[in-house]
């Protein structure tokens, strides 16, 4: 075997498809982009689906790549067992070619052989294969024609009764086949075994899956054939890493040591000891991997990679769907770092060894590493912050599950553990076991079946509907609106939705927009060669579909045969310039953010629309008003010395960044970008429409900012038309006032001041004659009150205009009340009635009198019903009319509870 690293690795496989004449094709991000479908993307034909199923065209029948994959939700979930053995992760590359209707069985199966036969150096002898239970074509290709013996081959899956081993598809529908797999024997040492179903994973370990894509499987189950028959193949880079090092476990390998070696130190920072210390003669990384704590370090290393590379593609923490699946893998990350002995945030720094591993691959995370640590160390505050309640929670269940005499906690709450602070139910019962208790997995699995079939239900949204009526071959994704506002283009395909009856389109070429980066689709219209179809374009989206136009159907039909000939696709072309001026005053929005507020003020989201802007960014306290001030002052005198905006084309990415280039963290880059920059003051990496200078922009004006989430701050603005709007909607209110006032704009301000000062002193005024009433009320009734077995009882209805007045006077009549004694006080407010009683401390202790219980032995009178302290309570109701019988009722109530 070669001993290669994980570069050289990667840059074999490559080379050696690459001599094969397929395309070499870079990975698309974790975050899948315009299929809803996917949590993740969990394999490199991802990429691919529109094209296996025939719905587009490139310009290669042939490809390879190295895609990135996450597989920690869906169909292909391998969460829970990372840490458990030494191949499952939920963060992968996966090394892969295809053939879109070209090369099939024969050709995939010699060139996997040949590659890890020959590009690799395995042994033959170590190399088991498996195929689909009827796939005759595959089983006699590697028998007879690569010559592996009967006995390393082996049949399995039968997806008739639900086993779907050697049959793959991407998610529960799409493009689907039976595939033949690679193994590898990592102990031959050991007795051989049988080649059969039920052998040892652990021992033969699958490393390449052949999959031979023949079927669209749709949302009933069914299968149809597919218009070609295509190949998709991915080898696991991880697992064939620990192939070529020598070891059966892919935590035993470069591609993780740094990081284990860094989080050793990290908590070697917290404990005080020297968490890498091995015995005299051993090596610490043998060490290390003999620790009975290991898996804990094999949890981080894998979660902090799979965290880093999803938000550096553009996810983000939250409560639903992908954010929610990140949420949970980092706070089981952090919760198995507690049980290392972290007491604080820690996977930010681990975060920072990704990058340096992965970054001169994958250049995102080098280019987003700041934006990243930071937003994983607000998160883990905010789980550190939550996960002493949950351990306090459980401590609380097992104490309730004890005292029950009961040894299993409920399902119920192991999986409110899990959901509510991130507790994985492998790490409740660890913690169930130190309290000599079990959990009740059955109760937990279908607890979380049940979450499941809510989150379902809830993707029911993203149901596509309508089939594709394809007029033309190709590829929906050439935009040209940059250069020009108009273009002629043919139609590709189109379908009317189900839904709400708007058609989907797709051309070859357009000059509209699609939504992304934040700035809205572009909306204009459509028009057939003839003019007999028109349609008026409302939104532009990318889709799986490619770039796809929404519109409503204004004249024409569709089914006329109008669109088979080039239409003209025209953009609103004020709609576009008012956006223009809102997208390039939002990187002005930022450079002066990082200017007046912080530099790591990132980027967290925004909208950019004809009408407004809205600009997320990373800040945990509000903007001042002075801060506010500076920063729309700065963008308007950026405005008014009219920069030049200047677009540069296809710039190497190394490039940007020696440019000072800022990476839009939303955005997914490739190798060559698009950098727009405004001559020293900012430089960002954009793909969305500018204006050409700065003054066309005019006006610059923020509506308002406040806090969206935790850590992230939201400022609104609006630009050129919109803001002169607000400008004259603003005087226009000014006059209005000054008119209402008697006084000019200019003397506004000091007229309110007086009008404000004059109000002052009249509520202070009002303020002491209420008081003033309020005692001589209180000195009247206190004089008419009735004693009741030697307690002071008062019972009225009173004149009050609010309930602030009528807690003035029952505050004058305690006083009045003597050491022990109860009133009912009852007012007409706003015709509801309204009732207090009050009650001495003396009566309260002494005779347990309560204001609550006497007010509720009365309020049925109005309707209502009251709470309040044991000495003042309050009541509403509905019925006015009856003040005088909850009046009258008061006394008997207090004897009555005088017994």
């Amino acid at each position: 075997m070669h001993d290669l690293t994980p570069d050289q690795l990667r840059d074999r496989f490559l080379k050696f498809f690459e001599s094969q004449d397929h395309r070499i094709v870079a990975s698309s991000p974790v975050v899948p982009e315009g299929d809803p479908t996917l949590l993740f993307t969990n394999a490199g034909m991802n990429q691919f689906k529109d094209v296996l199923l025939g719905l587009e065209k490139r310009d290669y029948v042939r490809a390879a790549s190295v895609q990135k994959c996450i597989r920690a939700g869906g169909k292909h979930n391998d969460l829970d067992e990372v840490g458990r053995d030494g191949r499952h992760l939920t963060f992968f590359e996966m090394l892969g070619n295809w053939s879109f209707g070209e090369y099939y069985k024969r050709e995939a199966i010699q060139w996997a052989w040949r590659f890890v036969t020959e590009g690799l150096g395995l042994e033959e002898s170590r190399l088991r294969v498996s195929v689909y239970k009827d796939d005759d074509d595959a089983y006699a290709i590697w028998r007879d024609e690569v010559g592996i013996p009967e006995a390393h081959l082996t049949r399995l899956g039968d997806i008739d009764v639900g086993d779907e081993e050697n049959f793959w598809s991407m998610g529960p529908t799409g493009p689907c086949g039976p595939c033949t797999e690679i193994y590898f024997d990592h102990h031959p040492e050991l007795p051989p075994e049988p080649w059969e179903p039920g052998f040892d994973e652990e021992r033969f370990v699958e490393i390449w899956n052949l999959v031979f894509m023949e079927f669209n499987r749709d949302e009933t189950g069914e299968m149809t054939p597919l218009p070609m028959q295509s190949v998709d193949t991915g080898m696991g880079l991880d697992r064939v890493a620990a192939i070529l090092a020598g070891v059966d476990n892919v935590f035993h390998t470069d591609l993780f040591w740094p990081i284990l070696e860094f989080t050793a130190k990290l908590l070697g920072e917290v404990s005080g000891r020297d968490e890498l210390a091995a015995p005299e003669g051993v090596d610490p990384r043998a060490a290390m991997y003999e620790r009975a704590d290991f898996t804990g370090f094999c949890v981080i290393a894998d979660h902090v990679r799979t965290v880093t590379f999803s938000l550096s593609d553009g996810a983000e923490f939250s409560n639903d769907g992908r954010g929610y699946v990140l949420r949970r893998i980092l706070r089981r990350a952090v919760r198995y770092g507690r049980e290392l002995g972290f007491t604080g945030p820690f996977l930010h720094r681990v975060a920072e060894q990704v990058e340096a591993g992965f970054g001169h691959v994958y250049p995102e995370l080098r280019l987003k590493g700041e934006e990243v640590r930071t937003l994983i160390r607000t998160e883990e505050e905010r789980f550190f912050r939550t996960l002493d309640r949950g351990i306090a929670l459980f401590e609380e269940v097992a104490d309730e599950t004890a005292a029950r005499g009961e040894t299993v906690i409920s399902g119920d709450a192991v999986f409110k553990l899990y959901d509510t602070f991130g507790f994985p139910p492998d790490l409740t019962e660890i913690m169930a076991e130190e309290r000599n208790l079990k959990i009740d997995e059955h109760g937990y699995q279908r607890a979380m079946q049940e979450q499941r079939e809510r989150s379902k239900a809830a993707d029911d949204r993203y149901v596509e509907t309508g089939e594709w009526i394809i007029l033309q071959d190709g590829v929906a994704d050439t935009f040209v609106g940059h250069d020009r506002l108009s273009a002629e283009a043919d139609v590709l395909r189109y379908r009317v939705r189900g839904d709400d009856g708007l058609v989907e389109l797709t051309l070859r070429e357009t000059p509209f927009y699609a939504e992304s980066g934040g700035q809205i689709g572009d909306r204009g219209r459509i028009r057939s060669a003839d003019g007999t179809v028109v349609l008026h374009v409302t939104d532009t989206r990318k889709t799986t579909a490619g770039i796809t136009h929404i519109a409503e159907l204004i004249e024409g039909d569709l089914a006329s045969g109008a669109l088979r000939k080039p239409v003209t696709a025209t953009v609103d072309d004020r709609a576009r310039f008012l956006t223009a001026c809102n997208h390039t005053a939002t990187h002005l929005l930022h450079a002066a953010l990082h200017r007046y507020v912080s530099d790591k003020a990132f980027q967290r989201g925004s909208l950019v629309a004809p009408d407004r802007l809205r600009f997320d960014f990373q800040y945990d306290q509000p903007v001042s008003d002075d801060q506010l001030r500076s920063i729309e002052s700065q963008v308007n005198a950026w405005i008014r010395e009219n920069h030049p905006v200047k677009v540069h084309l296809n710039v190497a990415l190394a490039e940007a960044e020696a440019m000072g280039a800022m990476m839009i963290f939303e955005e997914k880059y490739g190798d060559r970008v698009r950098v727009v920059e405004i001559p020293g003051e900012s430089t960002e990496l954009c793909g969305g429409t500018h204006v050409n200078e700065t003054n066309d922009i005019a006006f610059f004006r923020i509506v308002s900012e406040g806090g969206v989430a935790a850590g992230v701050r939201r400022i609104e603005a609006v630009t050129n038309e919109r803001a002169f709007d607000i400008a004259n909607e603003d005087r226009a209110m000014l006059d209005a006032v000054a008119g209402a006032l008697k006084t000019t704009t200019a003397d506004l301000e000091d007229r309110v001041a007086r009008l404000i000062a004059e109000n002052r002193d009249l509520t202070k005024q009002l303020e002491s004659l209420t008081r003033v009433k309020a005692a001589m009320t209180a000195q009247e009734l206190a004089a008419a009150a009735e004693d009741v077995n030697g307690i002071t009882v008062v019972s009225a209805q009173v004149e009050a205009s609010s309930r602030d007045e009528l807690l003035a006077i029952a505050d004058a009549l305690r006083d009045r009340l003597g050491e022990t004694g109860v009133a009912l006080l009852a007012a007409a407010i706003d015709d509801r009635p309204a009732l207090l009683t009050l009650a001495t401390q003396a009566a309260f202790k002494q005779h347990k009198l309560k204001a609550g219980d006497l007010i509720n032995d009365v309020a049925s009178h109005v309707g209502g019903r009251g709470g309040g302290k044991p000495t003042l309570a309050q009541a509403g109701g509905k019925d006015p009319a009856g003040i005088p019988a909850a009046v009258e009722a008061f006394a008997g109530a207090v004897r009555g509870r005088l017994g």
